[in-house]
């Protein structure tokens, strides 16, 4: 079992949805991302044998969470009040799968691969930026700006 968020999905949201985000006045930050086993099993009780609100369906081993490729986020200022349709457009953009309907500030890469498969070895595809910009204004630590996004050929969200 892997023990740490996956780098190349973590490229992804660092280098893309964020900064994407950011340019449409979001503050998304990471809310939950790696979780072992045992930290799945505990917020799967949740709500079930202990005290509190249900809040994953999946069990430790269950979730992509355990594999290093899914992250939970929120924006820091308007929490989860925020239009999840339109972060999920970027997210898509981005390489990235966005959860559903019950759980819209999940973002993942599976790659259509089942919990078996990642426990077996299995990984989705690597994952590259969608504009060499992206990586530029990282590494420069500077901002992505709605003018560098027209010039990568990125929708407008």
């Amino acid at each position: 079992m892997p023990t740490e968020i996956n780098a190349n999905f973590l490229n992804q949201i660092e280098k893309c949805l964020i900064p994407i985000a950011t340019t449409y006045g979001h503050t998304l930050r990471i809310s939950s991302g790696f979780r072992t086993v045992e930290e799945q099993d505990e917020l799967y009780n949740q709500g079930r044998t202990v005290n509190g609100h249900i809040i994953t369906e999946a069990q430790g081993g269950k979730s992509i969470h355990n594999f290093g490729f899914a992250v939970d986020m929120v924006d820091h200022w308007k929490g989860y009040d925020i239009d999840w349709k339109k972060i999920g457009k970027m997210s898509e953009y981005c390489g990235l799968e966005h959860g559903d309907e019950g759980d819209v500030s999940h973002f993942e890469i599976q790659d259509g691969l089942t919990t078996a498969r990642f426990a077996a070895g299995r990984r989705p595809l690597l994952r590259t930026l969608p504009c060499l910009i992206m990586d530029e204004r990282a590494k420069a630590n500077k901002p992505l700006t709605l003018k560098d996004l027209q010039n990568c050929g990125a929708p407008k969200f």
